[in-house]
């Protein structure tokens, strides 16, 4: 499958780019819309703290730890980590295949860049490292979107893989999405351990890590 990675990025790279534009385009929207209708970006933004709640309950508990730098509280958050964001990389490939909820991904996109605008930190190192951490992930959003989105044209166009019937051309674009996660799945560990790195970071300047933002 390694040899193959290159190879089937290669085939993938039209509907990558295409989705990776999609998901550009929608962050510029969302930074537009912040910046010019305020009231109306924020309308459209769920005001409740459920969200944060979760991630309380999940790693509430090993706040002190990993302020502490203890090793097995870290390794285990990257490990959590790690595994909420490859399963829903792997739910975002699967609602893809339907191409319509790559919608859901664009409106994703949207509401990072209302949430870009009003972004402040301590420094520029802050919020650069910030960024970089959360980019990682976004690139794991488009990728995996992508992926996806693939495996449903395929079967809705089998010549788009070079298959004659729509089974053949599933099982073609379900081996080449693998490959395709086979670097999904080395941006998201990078990603996690670089994740937890910075909320020890944060958690050492003052701040909770829920919700995660620069120092």
């Amino acid at each position: 499958m390694l040899c193959n990675i290159p190879e089937s990025i290669k085939r993938q790279s039209r509907v990558i780019a295409l989705v990776a534009v999609g998901f550009v385009l929608s962050l510029l929207a969302g930074l537009a819309t912040a910046k010019w209708e305020p009231e109306l970006a924020t309308s459209w933004i769920p005001a409740d703290d459920a969200p944060n709640e979760a991630i309380e309950m999940i790693f509430g508990r090993f706040r002190e730890s990993v302020r502490e730098g203890q090793l097995g509280a870290m390794a285990t958050c990257i490990l959590i980590v790690f595994g909420l964001n490859t399963l829903g990389s792997i739910v975002r490939s699967i609602s893809t295949v339907f191409i319509l909820p790559l919608a859901f991904l664009f409106f994703s996109g949207w509401t990072i860049g209302v949430f870009l605008l009003g972004l402040e930190g301590s420094s520029f190192l802050s919020v650069f490292l910030f960024l970089l951490m959360a980019g990682l992930e976004w690139v794991a959003y488009v990728l995996s979107a992508a992926a996806g989105t693939s495996i449903g044209l395929a079967v809705l166009f089998p010549k788009r893989v070079e298959r004659s019937t729509r089974w053949s051309a599933f099982k073609r674009a379900l081996s080449q999405a693998g490959s395709l996660y086979v670097v999904i799945v080395v941006i998201l560990a990078v990603q996690a351990v670089f994740e937890i790195l910075y909320v020890r970071k944060v958690l050492l300047m003052g701040g909770t890590g829920v919700p995660l933002a620069p120092w």
